[in-house]
């Protein structure tokens, strides 16, 4: 429904509501300003990490392009943490449950507050899922502006790295001097990090969806245009509102499968699996793990980019980002899918091959003497021949488990070794370090970190202890770790995370015992108990070791009592579910939020409600 034919909420609530005019007015709007649409802009602006440092000129131009295409800007602001400084530490804990909480503010600043539409600035690990998870909720016209990728440092050496770096410190094989080197130079300029993250991920996803503009993933922070970019986006988003264009037009099932094929193109994170799934819920899609296997089976790894591949994201953007690798796989995508610009994406992509977009970007790869197709690779010459992720299932996971497959040494595709049992991360960091007289982790052996999922510990990332794994040549071709927990987007090897059911609610995981006989099979999607003891038996057999073991198994306390944690603790879905902290009920595709919809209108409901309460005084 046009504009024309629909009142605009904020002037409904204008008709009944006078003190709201009186209070916008005395933050200096005029009275032009009250009648006009009124733009939520709502960013992640902060100073927790250099992905959101750098978003009060992005405010400002966002402000102006509302401004000239004649909307009124509310600047609001929900700052995120970061994944990266929290690693390995009790506050890795909050790290999920953060995008629920900040997905839950823009729901109360975009419906709350009478707006029209929004624009969402964010570029991180869990502020752009938190914004799309927002923006499938509210159905209000939205766009998000995606807060782009950092400058690459010198030796392409990524933060990430510092991690590898320091292990070698400890282990006197390098001077401190060139950690401290390294931490000074890894992070040049502001925005997300260099590789192929979460925060890159999340970023390409939303591009991929159609809810942002064409191009403006992973643009380089430093580059004017990405101050272009948002100044589009705020003309944009008056646009969007004109012609009623709402985010549950453009978050179809056909938009989810592409960004899963863009997603397997990339290589992208693993927590996309938890997020995408969260926020086709919230827009009444149903999009499970196992849609991420099909089509991940069917699309190659096409991006030649950190941490697997050689060269960082900004490059990435420089050989055509997304529009380029959407060209290269168009005939597998589904380009009659409404986007942003109020086109379809087969109508965006003809329009950027006749422009000079590419044109552009591509100089910036001629200075470096690159050739694009080494950064995104076609398809005859894949970086992956398989997609980057796998669903593996068993007695271990019956409802699944993921691991990035294409980053997997492949004498470790197929592997079976005697389990090493942890309930904690920090105790598992024990035996990979050795560290405080623990036992060592062995070659070949299994390491599996459990009570780490949602309700138990807020599904922290076991990044440290997949970065040691990496990091020892000993282990990194012969060990594999297996957890109910997560890892960074950064993370590759034979890591396999988000086992479900998780431990605390008593899934199988919960059961393993030390020496227990773990498969993993990757070509056959595999991962269970084979056997006891270091000790091959016949599955029956194992079936009835389980049973014995549950019988005597009982949960242990939750670890959160108070605050947030202890809330997600009790209503937290599993990871295959989105983790999310809103209940999973089977919201219908129409089951928008109220303060959505225009107000229905009774000019004279106040007064009546006025007179209902004296009557009951009296």
């Amino acid at each position: 429904m046009a504009r024309h034919q629909q009142q605009l909420r904020s002037q409904e609530l204008r008709t009944h509501n006078h003190q709201g005019d009186a209070l916008r007015l005395g933050m200096n709007w005029t009275e032009e300003d009250l009648s006009k649409p009124q733009v939520l802009v709502e960013s992640a602006w902060g100073m927790g990490h250099p992905g959101t440092f750098h978003f009060e000129p992005l405010i400002t131009e966002v402000n102006n392009g509302v401004f000239e295409a004649g909307g009124k800007p509310g600047v609001f602001t929900v700052s995120d943490i970061c994944d990266g400084v929290i690693q390995a530490t009790a506050g890795m804990s909050y790290s999920l449950v953060s995008r629920d909480v900040i997905a839950a503010m823009v729901e109360i600043h975009a419906l709350g507050h009478p707006h029209d539409g929004m624009v969402l600035i964010s570029g991180n690990d869990k502020s752009v899922p938190a914004h799309l998870l927002a923006i499938a909720r509210c159905n209000i016209p939205s766009i998000l502006l995606p807060g782009g990728t950092q400058l690459n440092a010198p030796d392409y050496v990524t933060s990430d790295q510092t991690w590898e770096i320091g292990m070698s410190v400890e282990r006197g094989d390098i001077p401190r001097a060139e950690l401290e080197s390294r931490q000074q130079t890894a992070c040049p300029t502001c925005g997300a990090c260099q590789f192929m993250g979460s925060a890159s991920t999340g970023q390409v996803m939303a591009e991929a969806l159609g809810l942002a503009l064409p191009g403006s993933a992973l643009t380089p922070s430093f580059l004017t245009r990405h101050l272009r970019y948002a100044r589009a986006t705020g003309k944009q988003i008056v646009q969007l509102i004109n012609k009623n264009i709402r985010p549950r037009d453009i978050l179809t099932r056909e938009a989810f499968e592409n960004s899963i094929i863009i997603h397997a193109a990339t290589g992208g994170s693993t927590n996309a699996l938890i997020h995408l799934p969260a926020i086709a819920y919230e827009a009444g899609v149903d999009i499970t793990i196992d849609d991420f296997d099909r089509i991940h089976r069917l699309v190659p790894v096409l991006a030649n980019v950190k941490t697997t591949g050689r060269y960082p994201v900004e490059y990435f953007w420089y050989a055509g980002g997304v529009p380029r690798l959407m060209l290269e796989l168009r005939d597998v995508l589904h380009l009659d899918c409404l986007t942003v610009t109020g086109k379809t994406l087969g109508e965006n992509l003809a329009e950027i091959e006749k422009s000079g977009f590419f044109n552009e970007r591509i100089g910036y790869l001629h200075n470096y003497k690159i050739d694009r197709d080494e950064i995104i690779r076609p398809r005859s010459r894949p970086f992956g021949t398989d997609g980057g992720i796998a669903i593996l299932r068993g007695n271990i996971a019956p409802g699944g488990a993921i691991i990035k497959a294409f980053t997997v040494p492949k004498e470790m595709h197929v592997h079976t070794g005697p389990a090493r049992v942890f309930d904690t991360e920090d105790d598992a960091l024990d035996s990979l370090i050795g560290r405080r007289g623990a036992r060592k982790v062995a070659p070949g052996e299994v390491v599996v970190i459990r009570y780490e999922g949602p309700r138990a510990n807020g599904m922290p990332e076991m990044y440290f202890a997949s970065a040691i794994l990496a990091a020892d040549p000993a282990l990194n071709h012969t060990t594999a770790l297996i957890t109910d927990g997560r890892y960074s987007g950064a993370m590759k090897g034979p890591c396999i995370g988000h086992v479900t059911p998780e431990a605390i609610d008593g899934g199988p995981i919960a059961l393993v015992e030390e020496n227990d006989l773990i498969e993993i099979n990757i070509p056959e999607r595999r991962c269970g108990i084979v056997g006891i003891r270091k000790k091959a038996m016949e599955p029956a057999a194992v079936e009835r070791a389980l049973a014995e073991r549950r019988g005597r198994w009982s949960p242990p306390p939750f670890r959160h009592t108070r605050g947030i944690l202890s809330l997600y603790s009790r209503v937290a879905t599993g990871s295959s579910q989105g983790a999310l902290m809103t209940p999973h009920n089977g919201t219908r595709q129409d089951a928008i939020p109220a303060a959505a919809e225009p107000v229905s209108h009774n000019e004279n409901a106040h007064l009546e409600l006025v007179e209902l309460e004296v009557r009951k005084r009296a």
